[in-house]
């Protein structure tokens, strides 16, 4: 018997066919050219699913994400241990549903079988289920273009699969249209739903292992312009230099990436413009409510609707200082390929339109290291809270983030709630001197005052280079360079259940 994973999502350039022996049954897998080849980090996500199938109950487990994230690259990892059947959802109504439902088995029956319609569908994975195969829906959300396609799905699964070992995954990368289907209280699916998994892009730490020839400090910048978007990745050229790789596929107007976030925001949004302007906004500095409405001309009721479904997108978040009575929060890109683009692309774009990409590039150069800076500082805090994790540091601490009040700001605090005890960080991107940390430290000191939440203090400063950083640590100074972070093996995202 041959299983066929057909990945019709992508526009094929050219088939590459292999074998797998799993349980005594040939593995076919067909994967596009532009599938992404390498595989990095999901060691939680693979452990987690495989635990969720072995433990015998029944799962219904949804896997969502930003597309291009890696969800069905994912996915095909998992079933190349344990025997399923993958079904990609396309665009379009019944008939195009079904006719690519099934392909996927027409290996099983005969040439030219075809459901004659999204029950027979059902019928047939779900009896696939009842005796132990694994099934996966990708994309999803795109069923609900067949009337009653979700509910059939709920009356089966309530029917059929409530009370024995199976495994159906669902998976999407459209985030609103899952939460109302899945992951709200209200959601048809979310009282049969038995885990979620969210696949998030790559930690710049993940980087190390993508591109492990590459220096620490390009590692930075490929994070900075293009972030931890696995199909974002795959498509530079080690062979260039990190600033060509930005020129060719970001700035330039035929590049890969040049208009990708305008894609990416016209799939999920109706009217995407005043979106991508309260983006451009929140890239440029402006990260209060009131900055961005001055610098939008959209007025706060609607801005605030606006600025919600960018949350729920998983485009923005909104922060609050940690330690701090004060309500005055600031909004902040999560992806930094956006904040790349919005920043340093959109605002250029008629200069990009008339070829003139490497004139931009030579002005924004100096810009781009120091927005380095900022993207520094994610980095540092995602160290923080993996030393934290790990034990390298030493503090229990359950508050972890930015601190800031009226004019003053600490990059990062590691706050024990319990003990009252936290550890203050200074965030540079620049070589330090051991004078420069002594001074920085100082400065953190007299700041700290300003926090009488903490009891007691520790203080550090986390820099692109510091000198003499085996003296300061003698001195009791906790100092922490670039190639300490790219150097450190962080647990990732805990154990699986």
């Amino acid at each position: 018997m041959k299983l066929y994973i057909r990945l019709s999502l992508i526009r094929c350039l050219s088939l590459l066919e292999f074998k797998l022996g799993i349980e005594n049954f040939i593995f076919t897998v067909m994967i596009v050219t532009i599938m992404i080849v390498k595989f990095v980090n999901r060691k939680w996500e693979l452990a987690t699913l495989k635990n969720l199938y072995q433990s015998g109950k029944p799962q219904l487990v949804i896997v969502y994400g930003r597309r291009r994230t890696g969800k069905t690259r994912l996915l095909l990892e998992f079933l190349t241990e344990f025997k399923g059947l993958y079904f990609y959802t396309p665009r379009g109504g019944s008939e195009t549903v079904l006719n690519e439902f099934s392909g996927v088995v027409e290996d099983r029956f005969f040439p030219g079988f075809r459901f004659r319609d999204f029950k027979t569908f059902l019928e047939y994975i779900f009896q696939r289920l009842s005796i132990g195969e694994i099934i996966v829906l990708d994309e999803f959300q795109r069923l609900t273009e067949i009337d009653g396609s979700i509910s059939l799905i709920q009356k089966y699964w309530d029917e059929k699969c409530s009370s024995h070992k199976s495994m159906l995954i669902l998976s999407g990368s459209s985030i609103g249209i899952i939460r109302r289907l899945a992951l709200r209280g209200d959601a048809p699916l979310h009282g049969r739903r038995t885990f979620t998994i969210e696949v998030k892009p790559l930690k710049f730490i993940d980087l190390k292992e993508w591109f492990p020839k590459l220096s620490s400090e390009d590692l930075v910048k490929i994070y900075g312009a293009f972030g931890g978007t696995p199909a974002y990745l795959e498509k530079i050229d080690e062979k260039i230099s990190v600033e060509e790789n930005i020129i060719r596929l970001i700035l330039s107007r035929g590049g890969a990436l040049y208009d990708e976030p305008e894609h990416l925001l016209m799939e999920e949004l109706k009217v995407p413009n005043r979106y991508m302007d309260i983006l451009t906004a929140i890239s440029l500095g402006k990260n209060t409510l009131s900055e961005i409405a001055d610098f939008t001309k959209i007025n706060r009721e609607n801005l605030t609707t606006y600025l919600e479904t960018l949350k729920s997108m998983k485009i923005i978040s909104r922060e609050l200082p940690v330690l701090a009575k004060t309500r005055r929060s600031q909004y902040v890109i999560l992806d930094p390929f956006f904040e790349f683009w919005f920043r340093f692309v959109r605002p250029n774009k008629t200069a990009l339109e008339a070829g003139l990409e490497r004139k931009v590039w030579i002005n924004i150069r100096e810009e781009f290291n120091t927005y380095l800076g900022k993207i520094f500082q994610k980095i540092a805090e995602e160290y923080v809270i993996d030393e934290v994790k790990s034990g390298n540091i030493d503090l229990e601490a359950d508050i972890i983030g930015r601190w800031w009040s009226r004019n003053e700001e600490i990059d990062i605090i590691a706050y024990s709630s319990k003990r009252r005890e936290g550890i203050l960080f200074e965030v540079k991107w620049k070589e330090l001197s051991y004078n420069d940390v002594k001074k920085i430290i100082l400065e953190l000191i007299g700041k700290s005052r300003l926090i009488p939440e903490i009891k007691e203090k520790r203080y550090g400063v986390i820099a692109k280079r510091i000198v003499d950083k085996e003296k300061l640590v003698e001195e009791g100074c906790i100092v922490k360079d670039l190639n300490d972070i790219v150097a450190a093996n962080p647990q990732h995202n805990g154990l699986p259940p």
